[in-house]
């Protein structure tokens, strides 16, 4: 998110509130252990033990991480580019799968289990934040470089 403001023309309560999102950022290793487990109960259910599947994946380093995401990100791709959803949807379980293997997750039974469904918030966006004292547009629109 990008918000661009004049200081003036704002109320100091929202500046407050523009000022503590564009300071606060998510870790990379807290942002890949929830996408990975947002992924993999997206695709099992509660096939996956959630819980189990947490504390490994915060004992693996930001490189292990970043691997294992990008190796499922890639299957999302090609599963998304895929014109049988039906068959895409197999495919991508079966990487998934392997992934978890080669990463030594918890076992997928395929099967629900007794554990429930997490509710897996998503961390608020980065929010950029731009003042100006004085509107400039005018001068950007008159440069010799913009047509």
């Amino acid at each position: 998110t990008v918000l661009l403001l004049n200081r003036s023309e704002v109320q100091s309560e929202f500046l407050s509130i523009a000022e503590k999102l564009s300071a606060s950022e998510h870790p990379q290793h807290a942002t890949l252990v929830l996408l990975l487990r947002h992924l993999y109960q997206a695709n099992f259910g509660t096939g996956c033990d959630l819980d189990s599947l947490h504390h490994l994946l915060k004992s693996k380093t930001l490189e292990e991480l970043s691997e294992i995401y990008s190796s499922a990100a890639d299957a999302q791709e090609i599963a998304a580019a895929s014109s049988d959803p039906g068959l895409a949807r197999e495919r991508l379980r079966a990487v998934l799968r392997d992934i978890a293997g080669a990463a030594s997750f918890p076992a997928i039974t395929g099967e629900a289990q007794p554990h429930r469904l997490h509710t897996i918030p998503i961390p608020a966006a980065r929010c950029y934040t731009y003042s100006w004292d004085q509107d400039n547009f005018g001068k950007w629109r008159e440069s010799p470089s913009h047509p």
